[in-house]
């Protein structure tokens, strides 16, 4: 079974994919643009934005930018089991402002560069989501730098949506089938009378099925689990669980079924 969750590949993917959509444009493109990966230290981010100001390929200094990673996602619809998630998407256009506007800056404000980025980006659909991306109310928020008041932020915000190409689903629970010397009390619950009680699993969708005798969760890597390939006998009273499971990263294990033995 598959243990990849696909859709947190696609995140680092989108975050190039604007850093290098911005690159290709004539007026951003000129200006230094860099990535800054998830959890990274303090003092790498400060190296990027010492970068981030530097010389541009047009020669010139003072402006910017810094894709920052996808770090927020909500799921908007609980209803929807494994429906997409709204990623927020963040760039940051830093400019120191003294070097700027020296003789060696660009001498364009932040705001410019920054207008632009939202433009091209409101035009943006990236692929795997089902839209174009969403600015945020305001797209655009300038700030002051709070460790260092030369620098100016102005920070472009978008959210995206997932495409649900690829929706998750649950197994349907699997169905216990009881024989031999017993009484059932309940819908769960039965009254070991004799020696012989055999349980027989079926789930047709299943490609695992695990059971448990001491009541615990069913799964692989519980010791105490077993994998189901027939009839179990039982032996004496116990809480008897199982639960199937599936093949991918859309197919969810089935909830647990239960006979209580007593």
């Amino acid at each position: 079974m598959s243990n990849t969750i696909q859709y947190q590949d696609l995140w680092p993917l989108l975050q190039a994919d604007i850093n290098n959509l911005l690159q290709a444009d004539d007026l951003i493109g000129s200006r230094p643009g860099v990535i800054v990966e998830p959890g990274e230290p303090e003092s790498n981010i400060n190296a990027k934005l010492a970068r981030v100001v530097g010389v541009g390929v047009d020669g010139k200094l003072g402006v910017g930018y810094l894709t920052l990673p996808i770090e927020r996602a909500v799921d908007e619809n609980p209803n929807l089991p494994g429906g997409p998630l709204k990623l927020t998407l963040t760039v940051d256009f830093v400019e120191n402002v003294i070097i700027n506007q020296s003789a060696n800056g660009t001498k364009i404000p932040i705001r410019i560069y920054a207008a632009r980025a939202s433009k091209i980006l409101k035009l943006y659909t990236p692929v795997g989501f089902t839209q174009s991306l969403i600015p945020a109310n305001p797209v655009i928020s300038e700030f002051t730098d709070d460790k260092n008041k030369t620098l100016r932020v102005g920070r472009v915000e978008f959210t995206a949506y997932e495409a649900d190409d690829a929706p998750m689903r649950r197994l349907d629970r699997p169905q216990i089938t009881v024989s031999g010397n017993v009484t059932q009390l309940s819908d769960i619950r039965y009254q070991i009378t004799g020696p012989s009680v055999t349980l027989a699993i079926t789930q047709a969708a299943a490609a695992q099925i695990f059971y448990t005798l001491d009541g615990s969760h069913p799964f692989a890597r519980n010791t105490a689990a077993t994998l189901y390939t027939g009839p179990v006998a039982i032996t004496g009273p116990c809480l008897f669980r199982c639960r199937a499971f599936g093949t991918g990263d859309q197919q969810l294990a089935s909830d647990t079924a239960a006979k209580n033995f007593v």
